[in-house]
């Protein structure tokens, strides 16, 4: 497939999904057109908001700390300044452009490109990944179990996640799975289309089993497993504030439980950027909890705004280094072209003897 057809490959899957988040926003119409909704956000603790903001500031800060602890421990060494920069570019790019790129894939392809080294780039994306959504399932769980009177759909959901992360992690490590991937890619892979697809699934596989090494490294998963909880604590207290300033105080279980099922969206692609899925997943399990809709709506449209703002920042750090690049690039040229004009004159006798 040429770049062309992949660029309007990437745009139709943009836009499409663009649809589905508008048609499921229409479906919440009648729900954030209610006087509620509009007096929530007229009511709302402004002190509250800015530390809601400022924690979830400090949460992404804490996942690119995440970030660096899996890069290190491959091999690659890298500034934290430029972690915490391109966590914000990949929050950019998630929200604003449509590249067909997840925040994820951005922040994989832009630590691949700067260190060349692909597979532990792409790895060290989906463990760091992989690590946070495993403490935001189990934190759900756990809190979920001392939760009285808790709905069960919100109990057989958050119990069921972590369970099945848990079965999907311990398959994935078993020797069994990398045989089946090798016999896949041997006797189905090789002899699809003459074998073109041999060189993407020699990639996928070098990803598996870089992403399997991982599986003894029991101090590297302690470190990650300990910074990705503490992410997990100033996302939950951002969002537990949010919820806060919007009037209403939950019972904590519950809402961390509810806030894991609201995470788990964002391995379903279906609409851009779980437009308009996030916000129905809360408006029904918040209501599980008492919480009118208009309520919950009004309290899923600022964890947007939120998020928004995190990315509009991260579109002033993408122009900066766009812009830093460009001079570093006009001024290497110009530095290219004096050193020619330097050579040129040295070796002319006429000018040499001039001066």
């Amino acid at each position: 497939m040429n770049n062309v057809a992949k660029t309007r490959r990437f745009r139709w899957l943009y836009f499409l999904r663009l649809a589905v988040g508008c048609v499921l926003l229409l479906l919440l119409l009648p729900t954030m057109t209610q006087p509620q909704f509009f007096s929530t956000f007229a009511q709302i603790r402004l002190a509250l908001a800015a530390l809601a903001l400022a924690l979830s500031m400090a949460a992404v800060a804490s996942k690119a700390q995440r970030w660096g602890i899996v890069l290190r421990a491959r091999g690659v060494n890298v500034s934290y300044w430029y972690l915490l920069n391109s966590y914000f570019v990949g929050l950019f790019f998630n929200n604003f452009l449509p590249s067909g790129l997840g925040g994820d894939a951005v922040r994989a392809y832009d630590s691949a490109r700067n260190t060349g080294q692909d597979k532990e780039a792409v790895t060290a994306v989906i463990v760091e990944r992989g690590s946070g959504m495993l403490v935001v399932f189990g934190g759900g769980s756990l809190l979920a179990l001392f939760q009285p009177n808790l709905p069960l759909p919100i109990a057989l959901l958050a119990h069921g996640l972590f369970i099945g992360m848990l079965a999907g992690l311990f398959l994935l490590w078993q020797d069994f799975s990398g045989r089946l991937l090798d016999w896949i890619g041997v006797h189905i892979v090789n002899r699809l289309y003459g074998g073109r697809f041999n060189a993407i699934w020699g990639k996928l596989t070098a990803i598996y089993y870089e992403f399997r090494s991982f599986r003894n490294q029991w101090q590297l998963l302690g470190s990650l497993l300990l910074q990705a909880l503490i992410t997990q604590a100033l996302a939950i207290m951002a969002l537990y504030t949010l919820i806060l300033a919007v009037g209403y105080a939950p019972p904590f279980g519950a809402f961390v439980a509810v806030t894991g099922i609201g995470t788990s969206l964002d391995l379903v692609p279906i609409s851009l950027n779980g437009l308009g899925m996030d916000e129905g997943v809360y408006v029904y399990f918040l209501g599980l909890l008492a919480i009118p809709a208009p309520v919950a709506a009004a309290f899923a449209i600022s964890i947007r705004i939120l998020v928004l703002i995190q990315a509009l920042l991260g579109g002033v750090v993408f122009l900066g280094r766009s812009a830093r690049q460009t001079w570093r690039a006009s001024s290497a040229s110009v530095v290219l072209t004096a050193m020619e004009a330097d050579r040129e004159l040295s070796s002319d006798p006429s000018t040499t003897s001039a001066i």
